[in-house]
């Protein structure tokens, strides 16, 4: 149980909250997004690993940010809010979630509340990976406001890698969603990703996809702040709740508590976050699980970044 050492990352919890200390991922600007649209062919979910809260000194009590665990399982990042199962000796085989794709706050038709001058993006999504390693295998689907532009739809990736646009979907859409590992093939471990729209029936099933680096020793339900050249901003939704959420970790499969002290609670906050007893900079924030376990809610706070 944390505090661990993990190969090429040290890992320290300090009041109650998870801090990386090498490797970090580049942090780009503290900006919410460019000044100007990038040149974007078609929506994009920019993925990234998780990058831990860094600050080290303050703090507050374990639990005063609404965490219902103690010490080291209350964690926080700047891009990542939710639920982690995570243990450095696990062998992830599957994770499983739904979701309701949730409906962006203020939208008047195609036209997003921001006066077109931001990107914002709420992307949630499942997988495996991510946590303490380089790789993330995730599906799940992104609800944008792309300078003024609305835009609601379904991807999968293998980070760092790229990820694929798989089809539209609507706000209020019934999601169910699933990310396996296959095996290896020539040393490489291979992944498939599905997601299927069941209001709409539409369906997608990755190809089986190799990762280097993939130690599959984390399983993840998250609502992102996508990473581009900066922090995005995190679009403001209405309600967003996990259900049916489990984990197959060496061959046993059960509910994110099942898990128990390898479980954690993520804290998504601004890139200017202090430690505080508020949650002032805070940008989402998770509830505690219920329904046995497999289910949750995300609360919106702030934009960011």
């Amino acid at each position: 149980m944390l505090p661990v050492v993990v190969v090429g990352i040290l890992v320290v919890s300090i009041f109650g909250f998870l801090v990386a200390m090498t490797p970090s991922p580049p942090h780009g600007t503290a900006a919410a997004a460019p000044s100007a649209p990038p040149a974007l062919s078609s929506p994009t979910h920019f993925g990234h690993t998780m990058i831990p809260v860094t600050q080290v000194s303050g703090g507050p009590a374990a639990g005063a940010l609404g965490c219902p665990y103690s010490g080291s399982q209350c964690t926080g990042a700047y891009n990542w809010g939710g639920y982690v199962v995570y243990n450095s000796a696990y062998t992830v085989s599957k994770v499983a979630g739904s979701w309701k794709v949730p409906t962006i706050t203020g939208v008047s038709g195609t036209t997003c509340p921001d006066a077109q001058t931001t990107w914002d993006s709420n992307s949630v999504w499942i997988g495996i990976d991510g946590y303490s390693d380089g790789t993330v295998e995730q599906t799940g689907t992104s609800s944008d406001c792309y300078y003024g532009t609305v835009s609601y739809y379904a991807w999968y990736e293998f980070y760092p890698s790229g990820s694929v646009v798989v089809f539209s979907v609507n706000p209020g859409d019934a999601i169910k969603a699933t990310v396996s590992y296959t095996g290896l093939s020539g040393g490489v471990p291979q992944f498939k990703t599905t997601i299927t729209d069941t209001t709409t029936t539409s369906t997608a099933t990755s190809p089986t996809t190799g990762v280097s680096g993939a130690l599959r020793n984390s399983a993840e339900w998250i609502d992102e702040s996508p990473y581009f050249d900066g922090y995005l901003g995190l679009t403001q939704v209405g309600t967003l709740k996990f259900t049916g959420a489990t984990a197959t970790i060496g061959g046993t499969t059960g509910s994110i508590s099942h898990w128990g002290s390898n479980v954690y609670w993520v804290l998504m906050v601004d890139y200017n976050f202090p430690y505080s007893s508020t949650l002032s900079y805070a940008k989402a924030q998770p509830t505690t699980l219920t329904s046995g376990g497999k289910t949750f809610s995300m609360k919106w706070l702030s934009n960011g970044p």
